[in-house]
C-alpha cells in the first residue's frame, strides 16, 4: 500500500495564498461550512493556525478547512466571489461572529495585511487574520481503498460502541476503535479493561469484496459522528496505512489511523456462562439510576446485583445511606450476588437498543455479557462489563 503524499492546499498552486479574498455569501450558508471544519481545529496549540480556519477562495468556490495535525474537515460552498484569495481566522471568533448576524447578506473583504472586514446587516467587524502560508500541510484527500455505508448505520455503530473506548493513553491502540471488514460484513469494537462493546453488521458495507481491518481513534469518530444524519444516504470511506477519509456531500473528514495490534477481543468473551437472565432495558436502567444516587464518587461505591429466583435487587450502600431497587426478570440458573461499577453498567445499558436483553453469568468474578434479547438476522451487539469485587 502507498503512503499518503502531502502537499499544501491547491490554492498555493495558483498565488491564491498571497492574493486578498474578498466575497458575499449568506449566513446559513457560511454556518455550514464554518460549523463542521471547526470539529478540526485546536483549542490548546502553541501555533494560531491550529486553532484557526483556513478560507480560501477560487473561481466562485469557498472552501474552509480546520486542521489540527490529526483530524481534519474540509468543506466548501459556492459564493458571490470579488477576489480569489485566501486567508487564516480564528475558528472561535469567525463562528461566533457569523453567529452574532441576523440572517443577511454577509460580505468578507480583506486587505493586503491579512486584516477581515466582515460586513453584514448593519454590523461592521475587522477581525486580524493570518497568512495562509502558516497554515500546515494537508494530506491528500484520496485513498488507496474505498467502500461505502449508510450514515444511519455509521451514526447508530459508533454511538453504540464509543462507550467502551479507552479514555487514558496507557495503552493508545485502546483509545480508537476496531473495524474490521469482511466482503460487506462489518465489525466494529472497542474496549478498554473494564468493558468491551462488539458490533457485528451484515451487508452492510457496499462497493467491496476484500478483508481488511483498521483502528480509527475514538475521538475521531465520536467527532464525525456529529456530521451524520440519521438517513439513508451513503458515506464514502476511503483509507491509506496511516489515514481514513470520510465524505459526504460537500464535507471531507480525515483523521490519522492509529498504529499497533489490536487486542484479540474474543478472548475476552465468557464462552462458559451459565446462568441466564431476560430483562426488560428500561427497567434495568431506571432500576440501576436510582440504586446510583446514592453512590460515593470518590471511593467509588459498586452497585450490588443480586439475581435471586425472578427478582433482581439493586443495592448500595453508602456514607449517604443505603438503598434497595427491584425490578422483575426472568432467569435460568443459578442465584448470583455481583457487583458493578454503576457508570460501567449503564453505559453498557443505554448502549442497547432492543426492549429486552439477554444476560448472561457465571461467576462474580468473570465479566458479565449483554446480548439482544431478540437477535436480528442482519445485525447483532455483544457488552461485556467487568464486575467490581464486592466486600464481605
Amino acid at each position: 500500500m502507498q503512503n499518503m503524499h502531502f502537499y499544501k492546499h491547491k490554492a498555493i498552486k495558483k498565488g491564491l495564498f498571497f492574493m486578498s479574498l474578498k466575497f458575499s455569501s449568506n449566513k446559513s450558508a457560511l454556518l455550514s461550512v464554518i460549523t463542521p471544519a471547526l470539529a478540526a481545529t485546536s483549542t490548546k496549540s502553541t501555533l494560531p493556525a491550529l486553532e484557526g480556519l483556513l478560507f480560501s477562495l477560487e473561481d466562485n468556490i469557498l472552501t474552509v478547512c480546520g486542521y489540527d495535525l490529526e483530524k481534519g474537515v474540509k468543506t466548501s460552498i459556492p459564493v458571490y466571489a470579488k477576489e480569489d484569495g485566501a486567508v487564516i481566522l480564528n475558528a472561535q471568533k469567525i463562528s461566533s461572529i457569523i453567529k452574532s448576524f441576523p440572517e443577511c447578506e454577509i460580505t468578507f473583504d480583506t486587505n493586503d495585511k491579512n486584516i477581515v472586514r466582515i460586513t453584514g446587516a448593519m454590523s461592521d467587524f475587522s477581525i486580524h487574520g493570518l497568512a495562509a502560508e502558516a497554515f500546515p500541510n494537508l494530506p491528500e484527500l484520496g485513498g488507496d481503498r474505498s467502500f461505502s455505508i449508510s450514515q444511519s448505520l455509521l451514526r447508530d455503530i459508533i454511538i453504540s460502541t464509543h462507550f467502551s473506548v479507552a479514555q487514558t493513553d496507557a495503552r493508545p491502540i485502546l483509545t480508537g476503535e476496531l473495524f474490521k471488514i469482511e466482503g460487506r460484513k462489518l465489525t466494529v469494537v472497542a474496549l478498554d479493561n473494564y468493558r468491551l462493546a462488539l458490533r457485528e453488521e451484515e451487508n452492510a458495507v457496499f462497493g467491496n469484496e476484500t478483508d481488511y481491518s483498521f483502528v480509527v481513534p475514538g475521538k475521531t469518530l465520536l467527532e464525525f459522528s456529529r456530521l451524520l444524519s440519521d438517513i439513508e444516504e451513503m458515506v464514502i470511506v476511503e483509507f491509506t496505512s496511516k489515514y481514513i477519509i470520510f465524505k459526504i456531500k460537500d464535507i471531507i473528514f480525515f483523521s490519522r489511523l492509529l498504529e499497533g495490534e489490536f487486542l484479540d477481543y474474543n478472548r475476552a468473551i465468557p464462552k462458559q456462562n451459565k446462568i441466564f437472565v431476560k430483562i426488560r432495558t428500561e427497567d434495568f436502567i431506571d432500576s440501576a439510576s436510582r440504586a446510583s444516587l446514592l453512590v460515593d464518587e470518590k471511593l467509588k461505591t459498586p452497585l450490588k446485583c443480586n439475581f435471586t429466583d425472578n427478582i433482581l435487587d439493586i443495592s448500595c450502600s453508602t456514607q449517604y445511606g443505603r438503598v434497595n431497587d427491584n425490578i422483575k426478570i426472568e432467569k435460568s440458573g443459578e442465584d448470583i450476588g455481583i457487583g458493578f461499577n454503576g457508570r460501567y453498567l449503564l453505559d453498557a445499558l443505554h448502549a442497547c437498543s432492543d426492549e429486552y436483553i439477554n444476560v448472561e453469568m457465571s461467576t462474580p468474578l468473570m465479566s458479565m455479557v449483554i446480548k439482544p434479547a431478540v437477535k436480528k438476522e442482519n445485525s447483532n451487539y455483544t457488552h461485556l462489563v467487568l464486575p467490581c469485587r464486592l466486600k464481605d
